[in-house]
Formats: C-alpha cells, sequence, structure tokens
C-alpha cells in the first residue's frame, strides 16, 4: 500500500476580480478552487509525490466542479466527503503599488466542511494508507465547531502513528476578544503536532513567550527550540520576509533537534503573494520525505517559496527541476 500525503481542511471557491480593478467595477469574475491544504498537496504532488486530500463538499455541481479541479492539480478525490449544499467562497482584489490587495469571506461558517463533524468521515480507513497529515490553523478560528473538528482528527492521526503537520497560519483579526482561547487551541493542536510552520512572533503572540532579543534571528534561536521542547516537536520551519524597494525576498529557517539553519536569502518580484507560503511548506514536507539534509531542505523549500511568489493562481505548479534550477542559479536566462 502508497502511503500518501494528505491534507485535513476546508476547500474553497475563489472569485478573482480580473486584473487590478476593484470589485464594484468588475462585470466578470475568475473561478478556481483553493486552500491551504490544497495548495501544498498540490506542490507535493508535482513533486512527485501521492496526495490526496480528506474535506467534505457540497453534494451537487458545484462540489463536483471543485472535485475536477483538484483532480487537475493531481490531488486524489477519494477521501472526500460529498454533503451539504453550500461552499465557502471568498473574492480576491489585487492591490497595486500602494493600494493592498483585499480579500473578502463569504458563506464560511455555512460550508458543508465547517458543518461536518469527526463522525462524518471514516477516519480509521482514511488515515491507514496515511504518511502524513496536513492542517492549517486559520480552521480552529473559524468556530467552536471546527476547533473540535481539527482537533480530534489530528489527535486521532498521531494515536494512529501518522506524521501531523500544523502550519500555524495565525490571524489575529480571526481572533479578536479571543486572544486566551486562541491560546488554549494553538497549545492543544501543538500537543499533536510532529512538524510545525510557524515564526517568532506566532511564539510570541500566539503562546505568551518572551524574549529579550531584538534581532529576528536571535529570537528564532532563542524561542523556537523552547517551543519543540514544550510540545515534543519534532521540526518547526518558517520564513524570515523582507522588502526593499520593488523586490521581496524570503529566507527560509528549519530547526531540528535543537539545530536551526537558515537558507539563503530569495529575492523576487511578486506575482502572486496567496500560496507562496504554502510553496515554502512543501519544500520543507518534500526535502524531509526524500532524507535531504536540513540545509539542502531549507534550500530548496525558500527556493519553492519564491518560485510560488511568481506564478499566477494560489497553488504551486513547480517541478523538482525546476526548484533545484532557482536554488543552483544565480542569473536567470532564457531555456532554449
Amino acid at each position: 500500500m502508497v502511503n500518501k500525503v494528505k491534507a485535513f481542511g476546508e476547500v474553497m471557491m475563489k472569485l478573482n476580480v480580473p486584473g487590478y480593478t476593484k470589485l464594484e467595477q468588475a462585470n466578470r469574475l475568475d473561478l478556481s478552487f483553493s486552500g491551504t491544504g490544497v495548495n501544498v498537496l498540490a506542490a507535493m504532488s508535482r513533486f512527485g509525490h501521492s496526495a490526496s486530500i480528506i474535506t467534505a463538499l457540497p453534494d451537487n455541481s458545484v462540489g463536483d466542479a471543485a472535485a475536477a479541479y483538484l483532480r487537475s492539480l493531481g490531488i486524489a478525490t477519494d477521501d472526500i466527503q460529498h454533503t451539504g449544499a453550500y461552499m465557502g467562497m471568498y473574492f480576491l482584489e489585487n492591490g497595486f503599488d500602494r493600494r493592498a490587495s483585499v480579500v473578502t469571506y463569504s458563506n464560511r461558517k455555512e460550508s458543508s466542511f465547517c458543518q461536518s463533524s469527526a463522525a462524518d468521515y471514516p477516519l480509521e480507513k482514511l488515515l491507514q494508507d496515511t504518511a502524513m497529515l496536513h492542517f492549517c490553523g486559520i480552521g480552529l478560528a473559524v468556530s467552536e465547531q471546527t476547533r473540535e473538528l481539527l482537533l480530534t482528527v489530528a489527535k486521532m492521526a498521531k494515536k494512529a502513528g501518522v506524521t501531523v503537520v500544523f502550519d500555524c497560519n495565525y490571524r489575529e483579526k480571526l481572533w479578536l476578544s479571543q486572544e486566551e482561547q486562541a491560546k488554549a487551541t494553538y497549545e492543544a493542536m501543538l500537543a499533536h503536532t510532529d512538524i510545525c510552520f510557524m515564526t517568532e512572533r506566532d511564539a510570541i503572540s500566539i503562546l505568551g513567550m518572551e524574549t529579550a532579543a531584538t534581532d529576528q534571528k536571535e529570537q528564532l534561536q532563542d524561542l523556537l527550540p523552547s517551543v519543540a521542547k514544550q510540545f515534543g516537536i519534532q521540526t518547526i520551519a518558517g520564513t524570515i520576509r523582507q522588502s526593499q524597494n520593488e523586490k521581496s525576498s524570503i529566507q527560509g529557517f528549519l530547526l531540528q533537534q535543537d539545530r536551526l539553519v537558515f537558507s539563503k536569502p530569495q529575492a523576487f518580484r511578486i506575482l502572486e503573494r496567496i500560496g507562496g507560503g504554502d510553496g515554502f511548506a512543501s519544500g520543507i514536507l518534500h526535502g524531509l520525505l526524500s532524507d535531504y539534509s536540513l540545509e539542502d531542505t531549507v534550500e530548496f523549500a525558500a527556493a519553492s517559496g519564491a518560485l510560488a511568489h511568481m506564478l499566477p493562481g494560489d497553488s504551486p505548479r513547480s517541478s523538482e527541476k525546476e526548484v533545484w534550477r532557482l536554488v543552483t542559479r544565480s542569473e536567470i536566462e532564457m531555456e532554449r
């Protein structure tokens, strides 16, 4: 039986306003489907892994369209439950220069996934062929029902010997006036986590940890080993982001067994911001599954994240060969 990389989470309908117009100016929208788990799995499939998503989609043509789109990304849909009638949606207005991009959500709490419970999924069967299961922290903020759902599934996965991957994806505005609830929920999730994507800001903002260091790298070196020790986490990874003039850069970091390594910075102009972090995360997971060294893993992940910023659409589409090419090349040439 082939062990699969899977994700447990919501699939959303993305309605993109064309170009740089505002929603109120648009008379058409570009349709696709997205989600953190979708993006990570799309990249893992491109890297040669068997990928499948565990979720609930509407039992109608909208759910069928989403499933077809997932298959086009190389994501298996055998683990999907079809129930309910609604799908969470978001509208994206692309920013330009100093005008920020805007995301507006609709129907999220009413979606088939967010209305589901653990009893709706044959989890013992679904976890049998699972090597690694990815969760996104945004789902913890949607409602009490989704919090209970994600924590229950993560606990079952951990008990079944599945490697639990958790991307903090902390959104402060989704937890307004619920800071204590957020801390308790994240601590419960981290207790089941083997691989975590987080930054020093997450350790400070969510977990209330303190450091006297002011430099970002020193804060990482001070805080992340304590997080790993407190919650028994094997691996912690994330990025340092910087912007200068028209270019942005990311530098990856990876902590394992108290050893913290950094990638070289990858500089680029952003074409698509959404999904960039998922490109990095998938690079880390690929490196760990492929037994790369820590140095090669974080270099590969940083390049994978950079390429995800330079492609249209949320889901990363770069091959392993394309990522390694960016790692090893200092100059960009036309391929002939």
